[in-house]
This record gives C-alpha cells, sequence and structure tokens, in this order.
C-alpha cells in the first residue's frame, strides 16, 4: 500500500525522536530506575556462538513473586510492557578464553556472535559470564549473570521447532480477548499447557547423549518482554528449554508496532535450518493463524530436511482455506502432517519412524489423562479456558 510504504518512515522518525528525547529527559530528571541485565539463550554451530540480551530499567517486574490480586497483575502488564530501554549499555561477556564487549541499541539489545572452537564446549549446554559494565547516565553496582547456549551433540538425529501460542500453551492468540486476559496473568504459574505436551516433547528431545540430545528451538511472535515468563512456564510444566526467537514490538523506521508475522517467523527458521544442515526437523504449530502456510514453505524451500508437520487444532469451526491450501501442499510434497486437537497421531507417526522410544504412546495417552485430572483441580489467580474443556475424543484422550 503506497501511502503506508511513504507513511512509515515519517511516523518512525517521529517515534524515535520522542523515544530519544524522553529518554534524555527522564535521565536529567532522576526519574530512572536501576538497570538489570536480561539474557536469551543462545546457539553454537557451525564453529561459531550467538546469543542476545537486553538490558532495561528493573520495574519490579521480572521475577516477581505471583500475585492473586487483578489490580497487581494488571499494573506489572502495563510496566512489562511500558519498558524503559537502556541504550549503549556495555556488556562484557567472556566464554572460556573469548571475551568482548557489546553495546546496547536504541531498544535495549544487544547481540554476540564469534567463532569458537566448539569441541572444548559442554553439551547440551555451555555457559557464558554477562558483566553489565557501564550504562550512560545511571548510577549502579556491576552485575553478573550467565547465558546459556545450546550445543548439539553429534549423537543428535533431529531437531523440534515449535510454535509457543497456542501450541504448547493456552494464550487465545486468535482470540484478542481471551489473549489479553491471558498475558494479564503476568505469572508463569497462571498459564496453561497443553495436556500431554511435556511428555511429547521430551520424547523428542531424548536420545542417545541423554534427555537433551535432539534440539528444540521455540519461534513465536510473542514479544522479548515475556521472555522470562515463558521461561518458567516451561520449568515448571518439564517442558525441555531451548533458544526462543520473539520479536520487538515497536514503531520505528521500518516496521509497524508488531512487523510481519510470517517474515518473522520464517527467518528464525531459517537461521536455525542453515546452522544445523545435517539435521532433519519436526515442526510444530496450530492453524490458528499462519503456521501452516509458513510450515508449507520451509517444506518447499528445504526439501528433505521436514520430517513431519503437526498442526494444532484449534479452529473448531474449520479450517480457513488457505490452512487447506497449506496441508495440501505439505502432503503433496510427501511429509507427513497432522491436524489435530490431540498429540495422539504426532506421537504415533514419531514412534512409527523410530523418532521416540517405543511406549510412547501409551506414555502420552496415561500423562494426558493425569494432565487432565490436573487441570479439573487447578485454580489460577484468573481462570481461563480448560485446555481440555472441549471433552475426551474418541478414545478418550482428550483435546491436548
Amino acid at each position: 500500500m503506497p501511502i503506508r510504504r511513504y507513511l512509515l518512515p515519517v511516523v518512525g522518525r517521529g517515534a524515535v525522536g520522542w523515544d530519544r528525547l524522553r529518554r534524555r529527559g527522564r535521565l536529567r530528571l532522576g526519574l530512572t530506575t536501576t538497570p538489570i541485565l536480561l539474557p536469551y539463550r543462545g546457539l553454537a554451530a557451525n564453529g561459531r556462538v550467538g546469543f542476545e540480551g537486553r538490558v532495561i530499567e528493573d520495574e519490579g517486574v521480572v521475577g516477581a513473586p505471583p500475585s492473586a490480586s487483578r489490580w497487581t497483575n494488571l499494573w506489572r502488564t502495563y510496566r512489562r510492557y511500558q519498558t524503559e530501554k537502556v541504550h549503549q549499555a556495555h556488556v562484557r561477556w567472556t566464554l572460556g578464553a573469548h571475551a568482548g564487549t557489546a553495546r546496547t541499541d536504541r531498544e535495549g539489545f544487544f547481540r554476540v556472535e564469534t567463532a569458537v572452537d566448539e569441541s572444548h564446549l559442554a553439551s547440551p549446554w555451555t555457559t557464558a559470564r554477562l558483566h553489565l559494565e557501564h550504562a550512560p547516565g545511571y548510577r549502579f553496582e556491576q552485575r553478573e549473570t550467565h547465558v546459556k547456549i545450546r550445543v548439539v551433540s553429534a549423537k543428535a538425529r533431529f531437531g523440534i521447532i515449535s510454535d509457543i501460542d497456542d501450541t504448547i500453551v493456552e494464550t487465545g492468540a486468535r482470540r484478542l480477548i481471551q489473549h489479553w486476559r491471558t498475558v494479564a496473568l503476568n505469572s508463569a504459574e497462571g498459564r496453561i499447557a497443553f495436556p500431554g505436551i511435556a511428555c511429547l516433547y521430551q520424547a523428542f528431545a531424548a536420545g542417545e547423549d541423554g534427555p537433551e540430545t535432539n534440539p528444540v528451538f521455540y519461534i513465536s511472535s510473542s514479544p522479548w518482554n515475556l521472555h522470562d515468563l515463558f521461561e518458567e512456564f516451561m520449568r515448571l510444566c518439564d517442558i525441555p528449554q531451548g533458544p526462543m526467537f520473539l520479536k520487538d514490538f515497536g514503531l520505528n523506521k521500518t516496521q509497524w508496532l508488531t512487523g510481519s508475522h510470517a517474515t518473522h517467523k520464517l527467518g528464525a527458521a531459517d537461521r536455525i535450518l542453515s546452522a544445523y544442515p545435517h539435521l532433519s526437523f519436526v515442526l510444530f504449530g496450530d492453524t490458528g493463524q499462519s503456521d501452516a502456510t509458513i510450515y508449507a514453505e520451509l517444506v518447499e524451500r528445504y526439501p528433505g530436511r521436514i520430517h513431519s508437520v503437526h498442526l494444532r487444532d484449534v479452529t473448531p469451526k474449520g479450517f480457513k482455506p488457505r490452512v487447506r491450501r497449506a496441508i495440501a501442499a505439505i502432503e503433496e510434497a510427501g511429509v507427513p502432517v497432522t491436524s489435530s486437537p490431540t498429540l495422539r497421531e504426532a506421537a504415533e507417526i514419531a514412534e512409527k519412524d523410530g523418532l521416540v522410544a517405543p511406549g510412547t504412546v501409551d506414555r502420552l495417552k496415561q500423562t494426558v489423562e493425569e494432565d487432565r485430572r490436573n487441570l479439573e483441580s487447578w485454580s489460577g489467580p484468573m481462570p481461563i479456558r480448560d485446555a481440555a474443556a472441549d471433552g475426551p475424543d474418541e478414545d478418550g484422550e482428550g483435546r491436548a
């Protein structure tokens, strides 16, 4: 749309200028709070290590204990999204004999990429140390934290790429009101994992080199502001951890607020598939947004690299035409694809092809039943729709 193309640079420049003016004003008036350093898991591949992080002001949100108060959660949610970024902060990093300094950009992000000898890195995770040394205009004691970097075992047979929203966690991303009710919980404890998801992902990740032999990567169009909630949610639910590829929300010279969903997901998937050219991948998503069309594109771009595609059916009124076309294209390429409200078919294909251990289907069924019972007794600070509320399927598994 021509007017959109011409308007964006103008509006974007205005937004950038306002941010700069606002930041200077807050620094001069002493309205800032102590900066904190947030690490994001990285990955090692092809003789290089890459990881990211962010420096923001501490608003008392990250790591805050869960609250049953709606007003407290709403206020924390507002502060979580109204992030005060720290520009031009100096972050010192150390990884074995390698070290360097990274600087944050206008949004507070920094990225490190360096050549390493991967044979000296511990698997499945190695750790780099991070020091927040300097932030212009801020007074604080130097802070140290660490970032975990995924080192893929030579015994890995394949990788897993998974969506997050409405694939492993119920967010109602396709329904605006329900989605924001979930977001407003501002708590990992207030989110619900779909029954059986941890069991199946654990089965995929396990291999000859232990429970994290096969790497798992998460791609979502949710903002980086939710990264710590997603990590804690996965820890609480025993879902395998992995590097996340989230989005930066905001208005600038090249992006309207959230940017392109498909461009972000395809770009992240391209990065993962290119990093591990010797691995095939299993893709998990849902039918509610664009996962089907994105995965069909990946099947076309990487012939022979996609083992199977599994879409959680979250559209009870039927698939949209573009979803049907995408599923048909995946099938025509000879790639197994499932589109079901349960995980049973995905587990059956994986067990048949030897990607998971024998007996996984039976263990999944038992776990789903246990998860459903836990959901029935679950009580959160702001209850949302039960992930199994649609009732059991024909085999009594429930929607997972």
